[in-house]
């Protein structure tokens, strides 16, 4: 019995994949915004479409893909749970470059975390403003940057 029921999932996982490849080549509808069914598979096949197809898409975000989804900033679920890890680390790792870049209000440094970030080149700008307290004596430069950056990003 619990051969079959391992059977069963495996083909039931299998079709999910053949359905998603299948929409992949169709085009997905992953594009940050999704229905009552939340993010994950099905906002990516079904997007905002209302009625019964939001049940559908529950259906597939229970399928574990949504809470992979939500931890890793895929499957239209925005940012995962290691963005702001990733960001600090940036920050820290490019201290002495970023805080000449922030400075001047440009440069590559600076254009790399403005894409992590998800902000406009203009952000610079508000950084090159803020440098004072971004760098103020006792200051987390890494946590000043992402409060700033929250303005940014809607």
């Amino acid at each position: 019995m619990k051969k079959q029921v391992l059977v069963l999932a495996a083909l039931g996982f299998m079709s999910f994949g053949f359905a998603a490849t299948a929409n992949a080549q169709s085009g997905l509808k992953g594009n940050g915004v999704y229905g009552v069914a939340g993010c994950g598979l099905g906002s990516l096949v079904f997007g905002k479409e209302e009625g019964a197809m939001q049940i559908v898409a529950a259906t597939l975000n229970g399928t574990g893909v949504q809470t992979f989804g939500i931890t890793t900033g895929t499957s239209n679920c925005g940012k995962g749970l290691f963005a702001k890890a990733e960001v600090d680390s940036f920050i820290k790792s490019n201290a002495v470059a970023l805080e000449n870049d922030i400075a001047r209000g440009q440069g590559e440094t600076l254009a790399t975390l403005n894409n992590m970030l998800g902000c406009q080149a203009s952000f610079g700008a508000t950084l090159q403003q803020n440098f004072k307290s971004i760098y103020a004596e006792g200051a987390d430069s890494s946590e000043q940057i992402q409060v700033l950056a929250q303005s940014c990003q809607g």
